[in-house]
């Protein structure tokens, strides 16, 4: 005997999440008959009951969402449903695979307070997680994600773990990673060649004493190897630098709770919870001192708290704070596995802490800083991609977009919803470029993708793209305007144009140069160019060197009598082969991160740059709010005149020189802004300095920004990507 009732379609991130536990608990608690199953495209419930019941169902659904989950789209169907006298969980139906995976999360407030009772079985285990936390992404092979499809496979549950993960009312129903002390993971601390020191809990407390004695110890963590030493070890740290081959780049930090961040750091009520959420990403904090050997030069930290069961039992026996930096090569992806670890890096520590379990797919840790209240992500990766998007688009087909060299995210478009890949990283190094490919096949095989198209960047030697035949080309700033105006697009009528500052390092423009002072009109089907920043040659290629930024740019304004200190500062015979060089350059670049360079090398008397944005962090940490004062840019024939600047930085002292110019970028968006009557959108790696963010804030100007999806390279795939699916 069949009954009228309804078919609900509920996609998003509702599987691996604790959502079906959510439906039984609240089909129950509401008295209704009727089943809820994953399916190949999300959940779907089935319910006996009222158009009114629904609706209440519905709502106490979406007021009760499990930490993980996200609804992006329910359908609600009237269908003719078989009798039910109870309610139930039924099994999967796995049809088209495009269920979204998801990433790895930090230990939830309910496994930690398990961790810590010493009266529960799983006191101190350090890979206690259930559905609401824990590894999801890092220990998938193939779909659907059920345990013998991921790296779990080889551990077999006890009886108590198998009574939690069949109990549709235990928060570790289904919980794929679900394991405990009798059915456990085991964990070795090993030295440099492998053999093995200590095992367990024992691990940890010899790794705790290891670290106090200034060793240099590598970490398995959710995603891949840490490279880990006593953050107030002096001599550690030094030992760190050297073996890494790492003079400037800042470490990031590892604390075991807020009350320790907050004794490195300002943290404001916005930061503490993004710190301290289920994301727990590397969060860029104002330091309360000088941590020079951690952050050389620059008064920013980045800092992370312990987010799993291992690292807190680490926090256990060792008191302090942890340097907690990526173990790889420079250029190359985080290491995942012993046999590499060894191989490359056996040389830079002096122990390692491993477990058994394979991470299968790595992942690197998440960046973000606040601005205001307003979160903005610098690298998505583990918490947060692979991300899926419920698209409005109506193209059909199966696409790729590339992304770019750097930075580089590549984005999937199939079955009408967006997959944003984990974050990548530079694909100009062999190993990255393997990653990406691999990263790339898993998908395709996972989701049985074939690709009808293929987009990528307009710049004719990116290694990546001649994999690829028949590619349809975006100019790299474009893309970067595409992907901010896409955050935004609910803010913008249909085909609504508006203004774009798209600042940047580099990207290969329309007319062959570098690009990366643009300022656009557009919207995602088509752009103009309205003007850019004076562009200047360039003496090679090698951008590290930015003692030849500032002298391209002295040339250029022909300011040789206003920089003689700097220029007594180079040999004359150099001087004269460098110009010689500039003269025949005809290499250019509009780019407004190589001026920044630049006007640094000036200001702060640095001949290279040891990490991308070191100038930019220099620069925030010299501004002064109260200074009220502003070099001048302004526009000739479509190109901003920036001569003003480099005067500035040869003339003025550090902290004059630094709020003068970035006052001066500042006004210049403001002013320019006032000539066209159109929303504004920032864009590109220049909009990642939060004190040039804060100023334009403070002068109430308004405008759209990059938060999500990062203002850097990363989403340059998800710009490619919008522009194909809205051009005609």
């Amino acid at each position: 005997m069949s009954h009228l009732g309804f078919k609900i379609k509920i996609s998003g991130l509702v599987q691996g999440v604790g959502f079906r536990p959510l439906v039984y608990e609240l089909a129950l608690k509401l008295k209704l008959l009727g089943e809820v199953k994953n399916d190949g495209f999300g959940v779907e419930v089935l319910l006996l009951c009222s158009y009114e019941e629904c609706l209440e169902f519905i709502k106490q659904l979406k007021n009760n969402l499990p930490p993980l989950a996200r609804i992006d789209k329910i359908n609600i169907l009237k269908d003719t449903l078989k009798a039910y006298n109870c309610f139930s969980i039924a099994p999967s139906e796995q049809s088209a695979k495009t269920t979204p995976m998801l990433s790895d999360f930090a230990l939830c407030k309910e496994c930690k307070n398990e961790f810590y009772d010493p009266n529960n079985k799983r006191f101190h285990y350090p890979f206690i997680t259930c559905t609401h936390c824990g590894p999801r992404f890092s220990i998938i092979k193939n779909l659907p994600y059920d345990r013998i499809n991921t790296t779990m496979s080889e551990f077999i549950m006890c009886d108590f773990c198998q009574n939690e993960y069949k109990n549709p009312s235990n928060r570790r129903f289904h919980a794929q990673p679900i394991s405990c002390p009798e059915c456990k993971i085991s964990v070795y601390l090993k030295n440099n060649q492998g053999e093995i020191l200590s095992t367990d809990e024992n691990a940890f407390i010899e790794c705790a004493k290891l670290l106090k004695q200034g060793s240099i110890l590598a970490i398995k963590g959710t995603g891949g190897f840490h490279l880990m030493c006593d953050a107030s070890n002096e001599k550690a740290l030094d030992e760190l630098r050297i073996r890494k081959n790492r003079p400037k780049k800042p470490f990031a930090l590892m604390c075991k709770n807020i009350e320790s961040v907050k004794e490195l750091a300002f943290l404001s009520k916005s930061e503490e919870e993004l710190i301290s959420g289920v994301l727990a990403p590397i969060v860029i904090l104002k330091s309360k001192k000088d941590f020079s050997l951690i952050a050389p030069d620059i008064d920013k930290l980045g800092v992370m708290l312990a987010y799993t069961p291992l690292h807190l039992l680490l926090f256990e026996y060792f008191k302090g704070v942890l340097v907690a930096t990526s173990a790889n090569l420079s250029g190359e992806s985080i290491i995942k596995d012993e046999y590499d670890l060894k191989a490359k890096l056996d040389q830079v520590f002096d122990y390692y802490l491993d477990y058994d379990r394979e991470i299968f797919n790595s992942s690197d840790d998440s960046i973000a800083q606040v601005i205001g209240d307003d979160i903005m992500f610098l690298r998505t990766s583990r918490g947060i991609n692979p991300y899926y998007i419920e698209s409005n688009f109506n193209k059909k087909g199966t696409f790729l977009a590339l992304g770019s060299e750097l930075k580089n995210e590549f984005v999937i478009f199939y079955e009408n919803k967006f997959l944003i890949s984990p974050y990548i990283g530079d694909l100009k190094g062999v190993d990255t470029y393997e990653r990406f490919f691999k990263l790339l096949n898993f998908f395709q095989q996972n989701y049985d993708l074939k690709f009808d198209a293929i987009i990528c960047d307009k710049h004719p030697h990116f290694l990546y793209t001649k994999d690829f035949k028949q590619t349809f080309k975006i100019q790299h700033h474009y893309a970067h305007f595409c992907a901010a105006y896409f955050e935004y697009e609910e803010n913008f009528k249909k085909d609504e144009k508006a203004l774009g500052f798209v600042w940047d390092g580099t990207g290969y423009g329309d007319d062959g140069s570098i690009w990366g002072g643009e300022i656009f009109i557009a919207n995602l089907k088509e752009y103009e160019r309205i003007a850019h920043f004076d562009d200047f040659k360039l003496i090679n290629a090698d951008i590290k060197n930015i003692y030849n930024l500032a002298l391209s740019v002295i040339w250029h304004y022909d300011l040789e009598n206003f920089a003689q200190d700097f220029l007594s500062k180079i040999s004359q015979v150099k001087l004269k082969n460098l110009k010689k060089i500039y003269t025949n350059s005809t290499l250019k670049t509009s780019s407004l991160g190589r001026i920044i360079d630049a006007f640094g090398a000036i200001v702060f008397d640095l001949e290279q740059s040891s990490y991308e944005a070191q100038i930019g962090l220099m620069c925030e940490s010299f501004y002064k709010k109260d200074l009220d004062f502003s070099y001048k840019l302004y526009v000739e024939n479509g190109k901003i005149n920036f001569k003003e600047l480099i005067l500035g930085a040869l003339r003025d002292e550090k902290s004059k020189a630094v709020t003068g110019m970035l006052n001066a970028l500042a006004n210049f968006i403001i002013e320019y802004s006032q000539n066209y009557d159109l929303e504004v959108i920032l864009s590109g790696g220049v909009f990642q300095n939060k004190t040039l963010i804060e100023i334009l804030k403070a002068n109430k100007f308004d405008f759209f920004m990059p938060l999500k999806y990062p203002c850097n390279d990363s989403s340059i795939a998800l710009g490619q990507m919008v522009h194909f699916l809205k051009k005609d």
